[in-house]
Parts: C-alpha cells; structure tokens; sequence
C-alpha cells in the first residue's frame, strides 16, 4: 500500500458514496495491506484506523456498513471499541467482524456477547476474507432496505393516526384502514372487552390484556386499540361482551381506567363506539405520558411497554433505565 494510498483510505473519502463502507482496523501495517489488497476492487469503499481512538472517531464521521475490526491493539482494544461503537446511535448498526489470533472459545463468545457478528483468524486467508464479508454485508444491506420499508410504513401508520375524521362514515373507513394495515407497536386488536369466548364467561384476565396495551402505548409513543376486532382482522363487534347497552359498556371501561390506571392519566386516553360495517368497535387512542404509568392489579403495579406488536412487562430495574432513557429523550 503506497503512502499516498494510505493517507487517502485513512480519510472519510469514498470513490462511490453509494458502495458499501467498510472501516479496516489494525495496528499492523502488513495486516492492513493484506485487508486494503483483498478488498479492493470488490467495489467497496475503503477506510482504514489504526487503533481504537481512531476507529472511534472515523466511524462516527463515515458511519461504515461494515467494521473489520483488530482484536489486539494498544490503547483501547478491540473488545472495548467494540463496546463503544454498539453503545452509539450512529455506529451501533454497523456490522462488526473481528480479527484475532486468538481462538478459544472464551474469547469469541465474548466478542459475540458484546454485538460481532464474527471472526477472521489470522494469518488472513485471503478467499475467507471475501466470502466472510460479502456475506454479512448482503445480509446487513438487506436489513437496512427492510428498515426503510418499515419505517416508511410507520410513517404512513403516524399519518393515519394523526388524522382520524370527525364524520361518522369517514371515521369507520379510517378504522377499516387501520384493520387492513394490521396489528403493529402502535395499533392492537382484542377481539373482547371482557367475555373469553374459549370459556364463553367474563373474565379478568380478558380485561388486564387490553389495559396492559393502554399501559403500554402511554408508556411508549402512543397508539390506537380497537376492540371488538379479531387477531387476524375481522369485525366482531361488543355484541359477544354483553353489557345491556353502550353507556354501561363505555362506563365500565372508564371505570377500569381509572380504578388501574389512574385518575391523572384519563387526559391522555380518550375512547368512543364506533359503527364499523354493522358492527360497533371501540376506539381508544392513547397519547404518550409524560411521566411512568403502572397497572394496578391488586397490590401489584406492573410497568409495561411496547415492543413490535406485543406488550412487554419490565422488571424494577429495566423500569428505571426506561424512565431514564426516556426522560433523555424527551
């Protein structure tokens, strides 16, 4: 590797903006230029560091797709760098793939541990380097359009929460659009309020699902659950919950809110009957909470958040490091 090429690859250049990154870290010169000739011309762009400082402050400027990253280095190793790069937004999605002289497995299963993705033994066989790198890429890339995908859907989702109609007619259609779409972290379906239709009784535990949702979308970023609408989408109605009319279904949920919830949350929920193709649903929206919501179920208060289109409890201390992280953001 000439001076000039070295001193140009160490920059955050890139020949094609559009090819994939990858940031080559050693503190071996040869190492370095036998990584720098096997990679080059497999139309990638090309950074090198050498050491962990340096890695650090190039990945944080060039936000590389893939890091092959030196296990043994002064200073700061590759175990800690490793550390760092996952605990930063901008770097943590980067792909990282170790190199080591090392091969117990001990020493592998920490790397795992800490978010690498693999090992490349050396002395570098060159044709390992290429497959090992062209394969995780090809995932990592293919992660990467999955992400946009759904990011674009959630976009679409946000759109369609934040503009629910006042008529009547305009309102079903939008529910019938939020139905089509599916359940997601921030739309849920419960078929019932409070009848399981597998006993064909009223139970508690049918009533904790939904408020566990409720729970969750305060303590996330919000969302809509439609009651009266199956898993797979279809429109069931309140009908099968069998309250004597809709004043005492709606007063029984404001009641359950506010009995597990809590008085001070009720502003952010709001919730109403809406006809759907004969059918009535009922519609809560929940808005996010700016301070931690539990569910109170007897003596106990559970801490829930969402995750995908599912509900997760926390334990005492992932509470805490939410509420922190959360706060953070806010």
């Amino acid at each position: 590797m000439t001076e000039d090429r070295e001193h140009q690859t160490s920059q955050f250049r890139s020949k094609d903006p559009a090819s994939p990154a990858i940031l080559m870290v050693d503190d071996n010169e040869i190492n370095l230029q036998t990584l720098y000739q096997t990679l080059e011309g497999q139309g990638y762009s090309l950074l090198i560091a050498r050491s962990g400082e340096d890695t650090l402050r190039i990945a944080a400027k060039a936000k590389p797709d893939l890091i092959l990253l030196d296990v043994m280095m002064p200073g700061i190793d590759g175990y800690e760098t490793c550390a760092r790069l996952k605990a930063d937004e901008n770097t943590r999605n980067s792909v990282i793939i170790f190199l080591t002289a090392l091969q117990s497995t001990q020493e592998k299963v920490r790397g795992f541990s800490l978010g690498a993705v693999d090992f490349i033994t050396k002395p570098f066989d060159p044709a390992e380097i290429v497959a090992r790198v062209s394969r995780h890429l090809e995932v990592h890339l293919r992660h990467k359009i999955l992400l946009q995908e759904n990011q674009l859907l959630a976009d679409q989702l946000e759109d369609k929460l934040r503009s629910i109609p006042v008529d009547s007619v305009e309102r079903a259609e939008w529910i019938k659009s939020l139905i089509h779409s599916g359940e997601s972290d921030r739309v849920e379906f419960k078929s019932t309020l409070r009848w399981n239709l597998k006993t064909d009784r009223a139970e508690k535990v049918i009533e904790n699902s939904w408020l566990k949702s409720i729970v969750a979308f305060l303590n996330t970023d919000g969302g809509v659950l439609l009651i009266g609408v199956a898993d797979a989408g279809d429109i069931l109605g309140t009908v099968a919950d069998r309250f004597d009319n809709d004043d005492k279904y709606l007063l029984h949920v404001n009641n359950r809110i506010r009995e597990n919830i809590g008085l001070e949350f009720v502003s952010f929920i709001s919730f109403q009957l809406v006809p759907v193709e004969g059918q009535k649903v009922l519609l809560v929206q929940c808005q996010p909470s700016p301070s931690p919501v539990f569910l109170k179920i007897g003596k106990d208060e559970d801490f829930y958040v969402r995750v995908g289109p599912g509900n997760r409890r926390l334990s005492t201390s992932e509470v805490l490091t939410y509420v922190t992280n959360r706060k953070a953001k806010i």
